[in-house]
């Protein structure tokens, strides 16, 4: 019989010296024990690249922050986050 052994690393400073350490939204999380650090090693991206571009245009077009939430489904404060990071003049 073949066995897979996965050998998982810290995000923050590649150390294998990581263990379990509950779910939040259905993700595994982890704590490694040398940088003492929790994360998820693999988070799901709920929207990619091109999806979050096509709702900044939406909002870019004069939609309303509730308008681009009911739309597309997306909370204010990611579109909020989002357009923050992007450094865009985007009227608030």
């Amino acid at each position: 019989m073949i066995k897979k052994e996965l050998i998982y690393k810290c995000t923050h400073c590649g150390s294998e010296n990581i263990v379990k350490n509950g779910t939040c939204n259905g993700q595994q999380k982890y704590h490694c024990k040398d940088c003492n650090c929790y994360r998820t090693l693999d988070p799901i991206v709920k929207y990619s690249e091109e999806k979050k571009d096509e709702i900044l245009k939406a909002y870019e077009e004069r939609a309303s922050l509730r308008g681009v939430h009911r739309i597309f489904g997306v909370s204010v404060t990611a579109l909020l986050g989002w357009i923050k990071k992007g450094g865009q003049k985007f009227p608030i």
